[in-house]
């Protein structure tokens, strides 16, 4: 039974995997049946599993569902080591769910052309990077960021944040085409020029 109608990321349905195999397995089959409409049978909850994460259209829809309890996602939440407060209503644990699912990561490009440092005579050190920012699979863009940082006087291995500079660049601002590792576009007097 293969089904390729589901709305659903490839993260959405890993953390759906965890929610729906700690439901009982009345339930699963219940909740198979109120996304299919009662269209299609299944054997057993493995199918049940898999007819549930192909037929739905969004992963808030059927966090929504009623068969999908409050602790289910609590637990699970808690298991993805996010603690919400055992008060939370069903709406706040969604919330977070859908956020933890659709978080966004950076990678940094840390070769030579994706990083660069220098410092002033004044204490001053700026460090650059560039890299690339990610939804799941799907690359949203590029950044370039500069950290002005300072040695803490109290602290020779503490530095604190002088300033931040960051650039980014979205993936209509890139043509949309494979690009390679994302280079910093300041050079090392460009930068030294920042620390005055």
């Amino acid at each position: 039974l293969v089904m390729i109608m589901s709305g659903l990321s490839e993260t959405e349905r890993v953390g759906f995997k965890k929610i729906l195999s700690s439901m009982t397995d009345v339930d699963l089959r219940s909740l198979s049946d109120t996304v299919t409409n009662k269209m299609i049978v299944v054997e057993n909850v493995t199918e049940a599993m898999e007819t549930i994460l192909s037929f739905s259209k969004s992963a808030e829809e059927l966090l929504r569902r009623r068969k999908v309890h409050r602790d289910l996602i609590f637990k699970y939440l808690v298991k993805e080591g996010l603690t919400m407060p055992p008060t939370s209503e069903k709406h706040q644990l969604v919330k977070r769910t859908l956020e933890l699912w659709s978080s966004v990561t950076v990678g940094p490009n840390l070769d030579p052309h994706g990083l660069r440092a220098v410092a002033s005579p004044h204490g001053l050190v700026l460090v650059g990077v560039a890299g690339t920012i990610h939804r799941d699979q799907s690359c949203l863009g590029i950044f370039e960021q500069i950290f002005g940082l300072i040695r803490s006087p109290l602290d020779e291995n503490s530095w604190k944040i002088k300033f931040v500079n960051l650039k980014i660049r979205g993936q209509d601002a890139i043509g949309g085409t494979e690009v390679a590792a994302p280079a910093l576009n300041y050079n090392s007097s460009e930068l030294q020029l920042l620390c005055s």
